[in-house]
């Protein structure tokens, strides 16, 4: 984006007396949009700990233990098929919540050396 489209997009609040100006503008608008990515990531993180009662490390054990139970459980068939099916349910939550974690990490850096 160039100098030009930003000033087009901040004069408007400028203008009406939102911001003092586009370096005022561009600074605020920008903390803000971090803030809200922390936030968001927050809350992710936050509904998976609560759905799973643990942190990412111990719902990282426990995901371990049940592929485990996989390979080497005396399951019958169908409990193993439930099983694998969970797991899988559970992989993805624990890769959202992985991905989660970096991006909240990141934003947080982000902030810190702003």
């Amino acid at each position: 984006m160039t100098d030009k489209e930003v000033m087009a997009l901040v004069e408007p609040l400028i203008r009406h007396k939102a911001f003092a100006s586009t370096e005022e503008a561009v600074s605020e608008l920008v903390a803000d949009f971090v803030l809200r990515q922390i936030d968001r990531y927050r809350e992710r993180i936050g509904s998976l700990e609560k759905r799973y009662g643990m942190t990412f490390e111990q719902f990282s054990a426990y995901l371990k233990e049940r592929s485990a139970l996989l390979v080497d459980g005396h399951l019958e068939p169908e409990q193993k098929k439930e099983v694998a099916q969970a797991v899988v349910a559970e992989e993805e939550d624990w890769l959202d919540w992985k991905i989660a974690r970096e991006f909240l990490n990141g934003w947080l850096l982000n902030e810190s050396t702003a």
